[in-house]
C-alpha cells in the first residue's frame, strides 16, 4: 500500500507561484499557461500536485542563474510605443509583451490577444488610445485586469479580469477612446481551436 501524499502548506503554494512567475518572466510560460498554473497551485492540496506544475521547468536555482530565459526567447523590458493613422494595431499568437507599452491610432482599432504572449514578471501596463476606433484586450482566465481607460462617446465593457487567485498576473489598462469602446474579454485557446474545427 502506497504512502499518502504529504499535504502542501500555504508557504509551499506561494513558493510555487513565485517560481511560476519567474519562469514566465524568463519567457518559459505564456500568459495563459501562467494563469492556469497559478490557479492550480492555489488549489493544490499536496506537494505532489505542486511538483507537477513545475516539472517541466529547470530546478529553482537555475531559473535565476540562466539569465537569458528559454532558448530563443527575447525578454523585452524597455517600454514599447506604437502609433498609426488610418490603421489598426493587432497582436496575437506568440509574442513578447513588455512590462510597459503604448499604442495609439487614429481611425483604427487596437486589438491585443495576450493569451499566447510571453510576459515579464510583475505588473504589466498597457496604455491604449484611439480616435474613432475600439480598444479590445483578450486575456486568459485567471488574470486581473484593472481598467483605468476613459471613453468619450463610447463604453467600457469589462467581461473578464475582475477576479483571480492570489499571485495572478496583473494588467493595468490605461488610455482613452474617442468615439469607440474599450472591451476586455476572456476566451480560452482551446475554444478558438474548437471553433476553427467546427467551421471547416
Amino acid at each position: 500500500m502506497s504512502e499518502p501524499e504529504v499535504r502542501a502548506s500555504d508557504a509551499e503554494r506561494e513558493q510555487t507561484v513565485e517560481r511560476l512567475r519567474s519562469a514566465a518572466g524568463e519567457g518559459r510560460l505564456t500568459l495563459e499557461e501562467l494563469s492556469d498554473r497559478i490557479e492550480a497551485a492555489s488549489g493544490a492540496r499536496t506537494r505532489g500536485e505542486l511538483a507537477r506544475l513545475t516539472g517541466d521547468l529547470p530546478p529553482a536555482g537555475e531559473l535565476a542563474a540562466s539569465g537569458g530565459g528559454a532558448a530563443g526567447a527575447t525578454v523585452v523590458t524597455a517600454p514599447v510605443s506604437t502609433s498609426s493613422v488610418f490603421g489598426d494595431h493587432r497582436r496575437a499568437g506568440a509574442w513578447q509583451l513588455p512590462a510597459s507599452s503604448r499604442w495609439r491610432t487614429v481611425f483604427g482599432d487596437i486589438k491585443l490577444d495576450l493569451r499566447e504572449a510571453r510576459v515579464p514578471a510583475g505588473e504589466i501596463t498597457i496604455d491604449a488610445g484611439t480616435v474613432v476606433g475600439d480598444v479590445e484586450l483578450l486575456v486568459p482566465e485567471g488574470v486581473i485586469v484593472e481598467v483605468r481607460s476613459r471613453t468619450f462617446l463610447g463604453e467600457v465593457k469589462q467581461d473578464a479580469g475582475m477576479q483571480a487567485p492570489a499571485g495572478a498576473p496583473r494588467i493595468v489598462l490605461t488610455g482613452s477612446t474617442v468615439v469607440g469602446d474599450v472591451r476586455v474579454r476572456a476566451r480560452r485557446l482551446r475554444e478558438r481551436l474548437a471553433q476553427a474545427l467546427l467551421s471547416r
